[in-house]
């Protein structure tokens, strides 16, 4: 397969498998593009004749070389302003289809913002392993030669992960009328001051989390609490004037809100966990440079 072909063909794969690895759009499409460059010049130089597997090999380089990023960006982690929450993936409900593999992703990646920040959790490895095996059913020898493991050694990981996740609070997927019914309620309450209607919305242990990265004013730990939360969702709405404009999207899969304004203000992407048919999480992105792939 030529490499102008495989770039078309494979792109939408790799860019899945970087997002999923990195959280991050902008980082995903940014690697991927060095790949096929260095992919480029080992076909200009004839030095890859030996690969039978294009599609094999590409994953091996993509995989590996956010390995390579995930453990470079480990420092910078530690001294992050507030939590550290992924780069979303929003698709408006009127969004067309276009022919940009990342549209793609964002029609046919179901990966929650929930279960992304869940896999942040884990160390590079471990997210190479479970990724690679639950999303994209990769086999243990592949999976093993792609990221230098044994055979065995992925599949004592993969189980401990699987036993690991399992053990996590269950989240049923929300019928999506209902979502987006639970939203505009939620929405509703809060620009309307219904302090009763809001708690309505939320679970007894509701958490916020905001991630401004120390570049615009936001919670540098997590709020927690119905009263404390809604305390904080009224205060935000209060602020908000005319100019400020907030639509559904949906993000990840699930439905959100897109948060904008002329002056930048309050840009914002949010993103809901839902069970029961009440909010469970709230996670606020108001980090510009994690916005900046977005048309806000």
């Amino acid at each position: 397969m030529e490499l102008d072909s495989a770039y078309l063909s494979f792109r939408p794969l790799l860019l899945s498998i970087a997002y999923r690895m990195l959280g991050s759009v902008s980082d995903a499409e940014d690697l991927v593009q060095d790949v096929f460059l260095i992919a480029r010049k080992w076909d200009t130089n004839k030095e890859g004749d030996h690969v039978r597997n294009l599609k094999a090999y590409l994953c091996k380089i993509v995989t590996n070389r956010c390995l390579d990023f995930l453990k470079s960006a480990r420092k910078k982690r530690e001294v992050y302003i507030g939590p550290w929450l992924p780069e979303p993936l929003v698709q408006h409900y009127t969004i067309e289809s276009g022919q940009d593999p990342l549209q793609t992703i964002m029609l046919e990646d179901t990966i929650s913002y929930a279960f992304l920040i869940l896999l942040d959790r884990l160390t590079p490895v471990e997210r190479a392993v479970f990724i690679l095996r639950e999303a994209f059913d990769y086999d243990y020898r592949d999976i093993a030669d792609m990221i230098g493991k044994t055979e065995l050694g992925c599949r004592k990981i993969f189980s401990r992960l699987k036993r690991k996740i399992q053990a996590e609070p269950d989240t049923p997927r929300t019928d999506e009328a209902q979502s987006v019914e639970l939203v505009h309620r939620f929405l509703h309450a809060a620009s309307t001051g219904n302090m009763h209607a809001l708690v309505a919305t939320l679970t007894e242990d509701i958490a916020v989390y905001t991630d401004g990265g120390g570049k615009v004013h936001a919670a540098i730990r997590a709020i927690r609490t119905m009263p404390r939360v809604a305390a904080m969702v009224q205060g935000l709405s209060s602020k908000m004037d005319g100019q400020t404009r907030i639509r559904t999207a949906r993000i990840n899969g699930a439905v959100g809100l897109i948060v904008s304004s002329s002056d930048d203000r309050f840009n914002a992407v949010i993103s809901f966990q839902i069970r029961a048919n009440r909010i469970h999480n709230i996670y606020i992105l108001r980090n510009p440079d994690k916005l900046r792939h977005l048309n806000l």
